[in-house]
């Protein structure tokens, strides 16, 4: 028996750089309450709960999700893990990606340049060139992992009246 054959409309699955701003994340990871950590959020493939208007088979993707990050320069992602691994591919801009919890490596990465992050390394990303970094983001799974932050920024955030009450913290008792 042969695959089945259909036509689709082709246009339901594709989003158009141009029409990127429909596609703006309601999701702000606590790190964004710190002026340093602001960035812009699409998501384009998956994520659909972070959707602002009417699903689309973009949504439905299940096995990854890809978010597309806009940060000027000078600002980034605070270090933070997950138990999924991650991948970044610089699209614009030239941008330091750092590893371990208290930035122990780090690398210069500039357009089409992509890192894999394996599963549970603590991890940042910060523009450090002069224009606007554009970063694509690809996760498994159908929507974001569960971030965990480092002791540090958590109570940084406190400090700033930040409830941290729901967030992880690597090594941290759950009792």
């Amino acid at each position: 028996m042969g695959a089945k054959h259909s036509t689709c409309d082709i246009e339901k699955y594709v989003l158009r750089f141009d029409d990127i701003e429909k596609r703006e994340s309601s999701y702000r990871p606590i790190d964004m309450m710190l002026e340093r950590f602001e960035r812009k959020r699409y998501a384009v493939l998956g994520r659909p709960a972070e959707q602002k208007g009417e699903i689309t088979p973009l949504d439905n993707v299940k096995a990854f999700n890809i978010t597309y990050l806009k940060v000027e320069p000078g600002k980034g992602l605070a270090t933070h893990g997950h138990q999924t691994p991650e991948a970044f591919i610089v699209m614009r801009g030239t941008w330091r990606v750092t590893l371990g919890i208290d930035s122990e490596q780090e690398i210069i990465l500039k357009p089409f340049d992509i890192i894999s992050v394996p599963p549970n390394e603590m991890h940042g990303a910060q523009v450090v060139g002069e224009e606007t970094g554009w970063l694509m983001t690809i996760n498994a799974g159908h929507g974001g992992a569960k971030l965990f932050w480092p002791p540090n920024l958590v109570e940084e955030l406190r400090n700033n009246g930040a409830d941290v009450s729901d967030v992880e913290i690597p090594g941290a008792s759950t009792n």
